[in-house]
């Protein structure tokens, strides 16, 4: 027996899902989607999950008042329960829906498709960071609406896989000269003292994780800003680290060959992946 995830109101199993092929999801990658992890049994900062769908749902024309959507929080918790998830991740998907016709123009009535479905992550053990990751640099040819979670990933699956093919862990990204995140992450540095990410706007993703993080380095008496980060500075830096929903703190000791920093992960590196664990025990 598959999973137990929910379609369009309702509740089946996985392997039993259908979608139309006039959905304009699978059409025109129309839609789109949000990551929210369970600890424990609970959604993990639901709020921010949910808020930040939203937004997603409105920067592209798409209202939240359909029941489903209002009522996605419940949906999540009936989805725990059905599934005995403890520690897990949900894949939320929002399309604009069904359209009888091939159109670029869509309908203003069309109804959403709405999926939720559970996904299971390998987090990586404090063991595994200790030893530090590689990544790379590419320019970012993406469409320049990263700030809305799409799920029209094609610019993110061709830059990750071309870290996959080339062994490393994850690209960084370079436009303009300066650093915007990762194919599927956001980026922190450090130099000295001073702990630096991108600012926020329409190239990179606003992470819930990326959030969190910043907020528990300033409780900590951590200096840290948001700001421009060129090229130089990335490959200058004294630490480099990559944060997302599925492993909130991963160490990039050396980026296209060139080691950086030291060449072993440091201590912003190890304090950031510490305070997301302890307040993720804490819950």
């Amino acid at each position: 027996m598959s999973d137990i995830i929910f379609l369009n109101g309702n509740y089946l199993e996985k392997e039993n899902a259908t979608i139309s092929i006039m959905d304009r999801g699978f059409l025109f990658g129309d839609g789109v989607y949000e990551l929210i992890p369970v600890y424990k049994g609970k959604p993990f900062l639901i709020d921010k999950h949910l808020s930040r769908l939203r937004s997603s749902l409105s920067l592209i024309g798409m209202k939240s008042d359909n029941e489903h959507i209002e009522n996605l929080y419940e949906i999540l918790l009936e989805l725990i329960k059905k599934n005995g998830y403890q520690d897990h991740f949900f894949y939320v998907q929002i399309t604009r829906g069904f359209q009888a016709s091939r159109n670029h123009v869509y309908q203003e009535d069309v109804t959403p498709t709405i999926l939720v479905m559970g996904e299971k992550y390998q987090i990586f053990p404090r063991e595994k960071l200790s030893l530090g990751f590689n990544g790379c640099l590419q320019e970012d040819f993406r469409w320049t609406k990263s700030n809305i979670k799409s799920i029209s990933l094609l610019g993110n699956v061709m830059l990750k896989n071309y870290a996959s093919q080339n062994g490393f862990y994850e690209t960084l990204l370079i436009r303009d000269e300066k650093l915007t995140e990762g194919s599927a992450s956001n980026v922190f540095i450090s130099k000295g003292q001073q702990v630096m990410t991108p600012n926020l706007g329409p190239d990179l993703l606003p992470g819930v994780t990326r959030d969190l993080l910043i907020d528990l380095l300033k409780q900590n008496g951590v200096e840290i800003k948001e700001c421009d980060i060129s090229r130089k500075d990335l490959i200058d830096s004294d630490e480099v680290w990559c944060t997302s929903s599925t492993n909130y703190c991963v160490p990039i000791v050396e980026i296209d060959g060139k080691t950086i920093g030291s060449g072993k992960v440091g201590g912003n590196s190890f304090k950031s992946y510490d305070l997301i664990t302890e307040f993720i025990s804490s819950l």
